[in-house]
């Protein structure tokens, strides 16, 4: 194996969000510089790697390959709107943890982890001792920071910033990018399903050509590209039968509505169910063949997502967890966070409402996989926070690929607002 090839298999197996260097590969490899730069020029190419602005170049997610959740010292200057007094060197460390200093250093250690964050005040001995636990320090309030401690951050390589803000603001800061770094996770795309491998056919064949790959393939429905293999349209068994054998593709071809690797599932499968699609073409930005994506699968992977609890909780699962469930009826009692600036229930909590009533009300029927095709909104009055809401879901209609329930919601006995939903059901 040649030099380039190891570089390239090297910089293929690093941690999406890695920095990559000439310098650094160089050095590990034992290659030129200039060896290394032609590799990394290949990595690029390949998408392996894109240069960013603030980080320089990076190991990037390559289509069908997800990012792992990853939080920087680096984002957390721009979060916490930081200084970095030293330790320049740490700033693409990752992190996912924070520890607020309030206590005697000698009691502050066992909370120490390696690759953490300290946030601390103008305590020189805390600093010293986070640094020393090889953790990043952030020092709030924008107060003085010694040259000692500075010099040695930069010893280790050890951010040490400094912001403007308070404690209590920049824990919430960062609380709130850790949660949504970890719902980001867990948010299914089309690159996490396509097929890369699956057939397809250029614009210039035939009839005939289609017809021999359904018969190797099974498959009877394929994306069409063009010379520079562009997605430029799908071609179906309907869409050739009865047709000659030398008639060419392009004449037969439909528009094809294709999807990008990073569009979440949920999106796609609404187009696909409401279009009727079994097969969808994935392509890139620059419209190029990707792979398909199939029915069956976006079905399943929103199913499993709807099973699967994830790891942080979003705006919707926090109003769901305040649901009760009484016989056939629900009630839920409002809080501060469901109001709007007016001291009453938003529009929105109406639709979260009747939307997360209407998923256990199937559920029961054993519907596992139900997607919102649209909602009617009438609302009567209005309700306040510790209002107590009854909720009444009533099944309209129901067949085997659709539904249609009624929600109303009252409060002491008279209608707040009445909801029709429609879904579509697998």
């Amino acid at each position: 194996m040649t030099k380039h090839q190891e570089i390239l298999n090297y910089i293929e197996g690093l941690e999406i969000g890695k920095t990559v260097s000439t310098r650094g590969i160089a050095n590990r490899m034992h290659v030129a510089d200039g060896t290394a730069y032609k590799a990394i020029k290949e990595a690029e190419n390949r998408g392996l790697v894109a240069v960013n602005d603030r980080s320089g170049t990076v190991r990037v997610a390559a289509k069908g390959q997800k990012a792992l959740y990853r939080l920087t010292f680096g984002k957390l200057v721009e979060l916490a709107d930081a200084e970095v007094l030293g330790g320049l060197a740490g700033l693409e460390v990752e992190f996912e943890h924070f520890v607020i200093s309030a206590m005697q250093a000698k009691s502050f250690k066992k909370y120490l982890k390696g690759n953490g964050l300290v946030i601390v005040g103008d305590r020189t001995d805390i600093q010293t001792a986070a640094l020393q636990a090889h953790n990043a320090v952030l020092i709030t309030g924008g107060l003085a920071v010694s040259q000692a401690v500075i010099d040695y951050a930069d010893s280790l390589g050890i951010p040490l910033m400094r912001t403007n803000y308070d404690t209590f603001t920049v824990a919430n800061r960062i609380s709130h990018a850790l949660t949504n770094e970890l719902i980001k996770k867990d948010i299914v795309t089309v690159a996490d399903i396509l097929h890369q491998n699956r057939p397809k056919l250029k614009e210039t064949q035939t009839v005939k050509d289609f017809l021999e790959l359904f018969n190797s393939t099974g498959f009877s429905r394929f994306p069409v590209v063009d010379s520079q293999n562009r997605v430029v349209g799908v071609v179906a068994m309907r869409d050739v039968n009865a047709k000659g054998n030398t008639t060419p593709l392009k004449t037969l071809m439909k528009r094809a509505n294709v999807a990008k690797l990073e569009m979440p599932v949920v999106s796609v499968s609404q187009i696909m169910i409401y279009e009727g699609y079994d097969m969808m073409p994935v392509v890139d930005d620059k419209q190029v063949y990707n792979g398909v994506i199939t029915k069956s699968d976006v079905l399943q992977s929103m199913q499993r997502s709807q099973e699967e609890s994830m790891v942080s909780h979003t705006f919707t699962d926090n109003i769901a967890d305040k649901i009760k469930e009484q016989g056939s009826s629900f009630q839920v009692i409002v809080e501060p966070f469901m109001i709007n600036s007016v001291g009453s229930v938003s529009t929105g909590i109406f639709t979260e409402l009747a939307g997360l009533v209407t998923r256990r009300v199937m559920a029961k029927r054993r519907h596992r996989t139900v997607i919102m095709e649209s909602m009617n909104i009438n609302l009567m009055r209005t309700a306040g926070i510790d209002s107590v809401l009854d909720i009444y879901p009533k099944m309209i209609s129901e067949t085997r690929l659709a539904a249609m329930i009624d929600v109303e919601i009252y409060h002491v006995n008279q209608i707040v607002a009445k909801i029709l939903v429609n879904v579509n059901l697998t």
